[in-house]
């Protein structure tokens, strides 16, 4: 039986989030009540049950868990308090206000703009984060099935599949414990999240909220922590690094850890090589530029007056 529920429920993600996911934020918000209508009657008669056979706090998801590394200094949220908790029907069933509740999440006035980030920070976190971004809805199936074949081959986890929309509901409404009644939320807020916000909205939401390590959270925070730097003066072996922070902030910091940050940075930069926005050369000069003099931090030393 249980198996028959979740099979059923991916079914329903799969079809919402392909069919709604890439259209744009104004018919999203027309259709928005339709759409919800159709997945809370989809989602309904198996609510209930699977509440029952896995319960709010169930842990069989080890199917369906991401692949990334969860450090534990991303268990908070900002200014290091829990981020707020309802219940998994409440998170399920409550799509139809999805936008207002989400606002109230975050909070819009420390925003940068992602017209005053970096393109090259924007470019190296899609390459890296998900490359396929802007031709796929809330679930990337070509993403998952490619991070499956690379764990099989590996024998370890060394991918995840989840969406950059995915992750991003992840940051701002839920926490990591990695439950299979979590990652339903998870796949269903994300559909929601496609539905009423462009793909460049999305990537705003996601560089404001994520955490960066080191205590930072959002884009212009790491900027400065890290580099002393607005988003916008980056180079491109910052945004480089910026971008392979998410993954596991703990283990990348360029300041505790840097060359594991160095190693992870150059990754970046082999990545967006491979999808053709810098060029062989431009990614082989860039590590030397890391600690520029524009840069007020560095490994091992305080920061300078």
């Amino acid at each position: 039986m249980k198996k028959y529920i979740i099979t059923l429920l991916l079914l329903i993600s799969v079809y919402f989030g392909y069919s709604y996911g890439v259209s744009s934020p104004e018919s999203g918000n027309r259709a928005s009540s339709s759409v919800a209508s159709h997945l809370e009657n989809a989602i309904t008669p198996a609510k209930s049950a699977l509440t029952h056979l896995l319960g709010k706090d169930s842990t069989n998801s080890a199917a369906l868990d991401d692949a990334e590394p969860l450090p534990a200094d991303q268990e908070e949220g900002p200014d290091n308090k829990p981020l707020p908790e309802e219940s998994f029907t409440e998170k399920v069933s409550d799509v139809t206000d999805f936008k207002e509740k989400l606002e109230t999440r975050i909070q819009r006035e420390t925003f940068t703009p992602l017209k005053k980030i970096n393109p090259m920070l924007v470019q190296a976190l899609v390459d890296t984060e998900d490359k396929r971004f802007y031709e796929h809805g809330a679930l990337d199936l070509v993403g998952v099935a490619r991070a499956a074949v690379a764990n099989y081959m590996a024998g370890r986890t060394v991918q995840g599949g989840s969406t950059l929309s995915q992750q991003t509901v992840k940051n701002i409404f839920l926490s990591n414990h990695r439950t299979f009644s979590r990652k339903v939320q998870e796949l269903l807020l994300a559909i929601q999240l496609e539905r009423n916000y462009s793909k460049d909205e999305i990537l705003e939401l996601y560089l404001n909220t994520i955490y960066f390590g080191h205590g930072a959270y959002g884009v212009a925070n790491a900027s400065k922590v890290y580099f002393w730097k607005t988003p916008e003066q980056l180079n491109l072996a910052q945004c480089a690094m910026l971008a392979g922070l998410p993954q596991a902030p703990s283990a990348y910091d360029p300041l505790n850890h840097p060359q594991a940050g160095m190693k992870r940075m150059q990754t970046v930069l082999a990545l967006m090589v491979e999808a053709g926005d810098i060029q062989p050369e431009q990614a082989q000069a860039a590590p030397a530029h890391l600690w520029d003099k524009g840069s007020l931090r560095i490994p091992g030393n305080p920061r300078k007056k």
